[in-house]
């Protein structure tokens, strides 16, 4: 039994690294399309720039560019929004984990802390009958 609680412990703290790991994963990949969404506002800007520059040449083909930004821009926020929620409903899962981790680890602490007081009550059991036996002698009583 007590190879089952270490056992436990162990599965329990392995699940939860593999769920930290996890969220990390997705934690990147929302970094990711956080990234995707400044880098396309910085094209943007870049292609504003230019259009407010040289009005006749770039002009006509900044509306389709700008239409283009904006349909992405949409989708990004979307993959964002829709990320940040998985992160959310992930995390209630490691906390979950840990504390499932944290139970199994109290629950090795109590037993291992059982089998301590009850070696120390038998060794006490044993030396009130050793000393039971040296007073009964000391009294001549044996």
């Amino acid at each position: 039994m007590a190879k089952d609680f270490k056992t436990l412990v162990r599965i329990r703290k392995w699940t939860l690294d593999e769920k930290q790991r996890e969220l990390g994963e997705m934690m990147r990949v929302l970094e990711h399309l956080i990234e995707q969404r400044q880098q396309l506002e910085l094209a943007l800007k870049s292609e504003q720039k230019v259009a407010a520059e040289n009005p006749q040449t770039a002009g006509f083909a900044y509306g389709n560019f700008a239409s283009a930004i904006i349909v992405e821009r949409e989708a990004l926020d979307q993959r964002i929004k829709a990320q940040e929620a998985r992160i959310d409903a992930f995390r209630d899962e490691v906390a979950q984990a840990f504390k499932d981790m944290k139970t199994a680890e109290i629950s090795e602490r109590n037993r291992v802390a059982a089998l301590r007081a009850e070696e120390d009550r038998k060794e006490q059991e044993s030396l009130d009958e050793i000393g039971a036996r040296a007073a009964t002698r000391k009294d001549g009583l044996i």
